[in-house]
């Protein structure tokens, strides 16, 4: 029973971290000016790691070299990982009023697919050519449902992780943790 909850818990912790991953990489892909933000490029970071460590703890419950405290760390650090994006995600959304404040997100850095100049003579990647004001506020909607998304998806993953952690610390307590015996 152990071992099917920790692979359902791992499963969508996989998939979520995957989620996570594929939404910064389309935000990064999209970066028309500069580099992109370092809250996106964490992302990709997170997602990445996430999926890393739900397949060594997958593992660590079908074979015995890998010790069974190393998938409860491992866990517990991707945990504060993900937390630490849920956090930048919304510090760095917070002027934007839950995707309805169009000026804040054209001016948002996460959003705007980068920027030029300052003030009045302010370039914006987000903004093509031929894009009329209906174009601009679509994309940037697009790109600030993105980044909703990938907050949200942090937050859960880090509570995935936290429940993978005390399950593993259960698991450890009464000897259900592992592929097999340790043997030296």
């Amino acid at each position: 029973m152990y071992r099917a909850i920790s692979l359902g818990m791992r499963a969508v912790l996989f998939l979520c971290g995957v989620t996570v991953l594929g939404l910064a990489a389309a935000m990064i892909k999209n970066q028309v000016v500069d580099s992109p933000p370092v809250t996106t490029r964490y992302s990709t970071f997170t997602g990445g790691f996430g999926m890393i460590v739900c397949g060594v703890g997958a593992l660590g419950l079908f074979v015995s070299f890998i010790p069974a405290l190393v998938p409860i760390v491992l866990d517990g650090l991707a945990g504060l990982l993900f937390l630490g994006g849920g956090i930048a995600w919304t510090i760095g959304l917070r002027s934007v009023e839950n995707c309805s404040n169009y000026y804040e997100m054209l001016r948002n850095p996460l959003l705007n697919q980068g920027s030029i100049g300052s003030g009045e003579d302010t370039r914006y990647g987000i903004i093509g050519p031929d894009d009329g004001p209906d174009a601009i506020a679509s994309k940037l909607l697009s790109n600030c449902q993105r980044a909703r998304a990938d907050e949200v998806l942090q937050f859960i993953c880090f509570a995935l992780a936290l429940g993978l952690v005390g399950l593993g610390v259960v698991g450890l307590r009464k000897g259900k943790v592992g592929g097999g015996e340790y043997v030296v």
